[in-house]
């Protein structure tokens, strides 16, 4: 090869070493920018749109789309309203779908101290909705998100058509979950994430089955847990300490419920799904086989085509008491 040949190689080599720096620097120094990009694609795939709203003295970030009635969905601590992105996919076509960032998590702001007591959040939520002009609806959550759900359910049950419970928080009379038992031990609370090896375990405690998830999501997700750590503590604090038990909301509440639960929850015991639907009159509990904590995120298909079928069922039987003279 001449000397001219081999200087016109050195160019193509650096701007091929320059994009391999780049892209590792993207992948694992700074992952942000992938990091969105990768809830972009979810939140297109589910047919959700990035919308922002400021109410009630908080700048709130929710997930819109789908068509239908409204489908309210509210992530469990730690998470974000991309927790139902995939779930989504198979929602949309039947739904209005709303999923907000609750205060303190995700991208949702609060200007001013707020309360996280369970029932202050809910108030909050339905001010929220009031502000969107969205009166009756229906309503989900998985884990605090099911806890805050059934609040709002107790505080404004002519609001709420029917509640699809994902493992909710709250349950007080339930068996302690490994992660719980940590909490009770005065060890580290798994749910409050101080790294990103905090961040893994977690998920490894949240799965049976963990789905694949882009190493920049993964790192950009456990960077914004870590920044947060002493408000998810505040929060935690709040919902444990000050807030009443699941039981207390839940009991008599007659709104049609569908209650969700991963037989293999390692973050709240399973054994809390026949404790709650034996305090709602009209809930029904589906235990899900080799599922843990989100099964919104482990299996969305099977969750979602779940409460489809419940919410259809559940139609049907308002319609047809309407209908009785």
């Amino acid at each position: 090869m001449t000397d001219a040949g081999i200087w016109n190689i050195w160019p193509v080599t650096i701007a091929v070493l320059v994009a391999l720096g780049l892209f590792w620097a993207f992948w694992r120094v700074w992952p942000t920018p992938l990091g969105r990009a990768s809830q972009w694609v979810e939140r297109h795939r589910g047919g959700l749109k990035s919308k922002r709203t400021v109410a009630g003295g908080i700048e709130w970030h929710d997930l819109e789309g789908g068509c239908g009635e409204p489908l309210v969905l509210l992530h469990g601590f730690n998470g974000d309203a991309h927790h139902f992105a995939r779930a989504a996919r198979h929602l949309k076509g039947h739904f209005r779908i709303i999923a907000p960032d609750l205060p303190g998590f995700g991208e949702t702001a609060s200007a001013v101290a707020i309360s996280h007591r369970i029932e202050d959040i809910a108030q909050r939520l339905l001010d929220w909705l009031d502000d969107q002009q969205i009166d009756t609806f229906y309503l989900g959550g998985n884990s605090m998100g099911g806890y805050i759900a059934t609040a709002m359910a107790q505080i404004a049950p002519e609001r709420v058509r029917a509640l699809w419970l994902l493992a909710p928080g709250g349950v007080r009379s339930a068996p302690l979950s490994p992660v719980l038992q940590e909490v009770s031990e005065d060890r580290h609370n798994p749910l409050v994430v101080r790294n990103h090896d905090d961040f893994v375990r977690l998920l490894d405690y949240c799965f049976v089955h963990r789905p694949w998830m882009p190493t920049p999501l993964l790192r950009m997700l456990g960077e914004r847990a870590a920044k947060t750590c002493q408000q998810s503590l505040h929060i935690f604090d709040a919902m444990l300490n000050d807030s009443p038990a699941l039981e207390t909301l839940a009991e008599g509440l007659q709104t049609p419920a569908l209650i969700v639960w991963g037989q293999n929850d390692q973050v709240l015991d399973v054994a809390g799904g026949a404790i709650i639907s034996a305090l709602m009159p009209n809930a029904e509990l589906m235990i899900m086989p080799n599922i843990g904590h989100l099964p919104m995120l482990e299996a969305p298909k099977a969750s979602a085509e779940a409460w489809l079928a419940f919410a259809e069922q559940t139609a049907r039987q308002t319609h047809k008491t309407a209908e009785t003279p």
